[in-house]
């Protein structure tokens, strides 16, 4: 699935490829403040791989609805670069630094799950930290099926968190607690 905006287009979900090219590896590409979409142009100008996760945010603006694609992570682009195309991002003066990707297999697996369930809810939204306490679920029923993460209360609603281990981030998603179960 693909989203666009102004020219810029992203990766998202099961296009995740998890092989290895030549020469090229895994990077997230930690950029400054609302530059993911500039960033994401100049890797598609360069032909390299890229992954910038959305989601739309619809805000009132006299009198109108208006949906905006936002990044889901604000500041992270993932890529997959080779030394040349690395060092050409990196004088786009877009780019704070790279962040080498060692467990790839897990990340994919991580993004494909935000992929999918960002796919099919709108309640999505981005937490600064990823918890390591509470209780590892799977989801058993309805469109979020198979999807694993930890459990988490709030505002007295029930809700799972997805970690992406390598930004130290993760996305909660409302669920009903009979769709969960314990792994």
């Amino acid at each position: 699935m693909h989203f666009s905006n102004a020219g810029v287009t992203a990766n998202v979900g099961y296009d995740l490829v998890e092989y290895t090219e030549m020469g090229r590896e895994w990077y997230v590409l930690q950029v400054k403040p609302r530059a993911e979409k500039k960033t994401v142009r100049y890797l598609v100008e360069y032909g390299c791989w890229r992954h910038l996760p959305l989601y739309t945010k619809v805000t009132r603006v006299q009198r109108r609805k208006v949906r905006r694609q936002l990044p889901l992570f604000p500041g992270y682009v993932f890529s997959r670069l080779d030394p040349d195309d690395r060092y050409k991002m990196l004088q786009t003066n877009l780019v704070i630094k790279t962040i080498r990707v060692t467990r790839a297999r897990e990340m994919i697996h991580q993004l494909r799950q935000v992929a999918r369930v960002s796919k099919n809810t709108t309640q999505l939204k981005a937490l600064s930290q990823t918890f390591h306490e509470g209780e590892m679920v799977r989801v058993v029923s309805g469109p979020m099926r198979g999807t694993e993460g930890v459990v988490k209360y709030s505002e007295g609603r029930t809700s799972i968190c997805l970690n992406v281990e390598i930004l130290g981030a993760a996305v909660e998603v409302s669920i009903a607690p009979d769709e969960i179960e314990k792994i």
